[in-house]
């Protein structure tokens, strides 16, 4: 990529930033990230170290995303739609000790795409925070720390917390999404492995670079089936780590996604009819297990709903009884507050009461101008 097509990349990556997710960010972050984007949009990028000092900048707003995307791993139960950066360690669990190096090299699975380095069946879950994410990427980057100049091919991308500098073998950064990552995979491999899930003739997975001091396990997956070797290794690490081992059935989660082939009765739920999001929250338990257009995940106190065919997407706060609208192209953090009981609701544009024919009115722009 030359120096031109890496602005318009992250450009556009901050517009996405900006656009679907205005609900994470405070009035002051808002402003703060808007002004990045109008300055590299005026002044460009001049050299590579501004790019790097841009990384440092922008990554703990690109990790506030992840954080909200990637699943509660105490929640999940298999079957459920998922999404968990892992590492699959290289060596024994008896051997294996993160502190040895400055990063940990990791992957992002889904419940539509589960490669990970070398195959390996089992994985440490990676929490994700705002100050651990160093660079993502949908292909294997090589990453490493090293003295300067050591390795005069690769680029050098973030810097970490104990102040190791990190290079990869291709220029990358911090400013992608799971969702796209995941569609990037999906892509891969079925082109390359001619299914979903599956891989049978070449080995697809991400590349996601943590900072090892700011990062702590959740829990062990176990990939079914599995060997005696690989159930072993997985329940030693934790042990060693004193965290909980779940299984994920590949099997089940290839037979899911095949379900649409099926001729069976899909139900369809509207996001821009607020009677429709009324009784989602009402009845979100058997909602979730329907086969239907929403597409269900959770994380830490937060349900993330999305429908399938368009970009619109609610969030449920289950602390705090709030439901956030993501629509697209409207920049305003939408919510509707249902704390004080169904009867009471009340609806919010950028934190001011609006009334409930002008929350409709704006569900009904994005129903009507039909966006995708």
């Amino acid at each position: 990529m030359n120096k031109e097509e890496i602005l318009n990349e992250i450009i556009l990556s901050i517009n996405t930033l900006l656009k679907e997710y205005r609900g994470l960010f405070s009035k002051e972050e808002f402003i703060q990230i808007k002004r990045i984007e109008l300055s590299l949009k005026k002044e460009g990028i001049k050299n590579y170290q501004e790019l790097v000092n841009l990384n440092m900048t922008l990554k703990p707003f690109f990790s506030k995303v992840w954080m909200q995307e990637i699943t509660n791993f105490e929640e999940f139960t298999n079957g459920d739609n998922f999404k968990f950066v892992v590492t699959s360690p290289t060596k024994q669990s008896a051997t294996y000790d993160k502190a040895r190096k400055g990063i940990i090299s990791a992957s992002l699975i889904t419940s539509k795409h589960m490669g990970t380095f070398n195959r390996i069946n089992y994985a440490l879950v990676c929490d994700i925070n705002p100050e651990n994410i160093l660079a993502i990427s949908s292909k294997d980057t090589h990453a490493l720390t090293t003295k300067d100049n050591e390795y005069p091919n690769y680029f050098l991308s973030s810097i970490t917390s104990t102040g190791s500098k990190v290079f990869h073998k291709t220029y990358v950064n911090a400013f992608k999404f799971p969702e796209q990552i995941e569609i990037d995979l999906v892509k891969e491999n079925v082109k390359n492995n001619g299914d979903f899930i599956l891989e049978t003739y070449k080995n697809i997975y991400s590349d996601i670079t943590l900072d090892a001091k700011k990062t702590t396990f959740k829990g062990v997956i176990l990939f079914e089936p599995y060997t005696e070797l690989d159930k072993s290794e997985a329940y030693a690490l934790a042990e060693k780590y004193n965290i909980p081992v779940k299984i994920i059935s590949k099997k089940l989660y290839y037979a899911k996604l095949s379900i649409h082939d099926a001729a069976l009765d899909k139900h369809f739920y509207d996001l821009t009819d607020l009677e429709t999001i009324i009784f989602i929250l009402k009845h979100i338990d058997k909602v979730k297990d329907e086969y239907s257009n929403l597409i269900f995940e959770s994380t830490y106190a937060v349900i993330n709903i999305k429908d399938e065919s368009t970009n619109l997407k609610i969030a449920i706060n289950r602390d705090l009884n709030v439901v956030s609208l993501y629509l697209p192209n409207d920049y305003r953090y939408i919510t509707l507050d249902y704390s004080a009981g169904f009867d009471n609701l009340q609806f919010k544009v950028d934190n001011t009461l609006v009334s409930e024919t002008e929350f409709k009115d704006i569900l009904k722009f994005n129903k009507d101008n039909k966006v995708r």
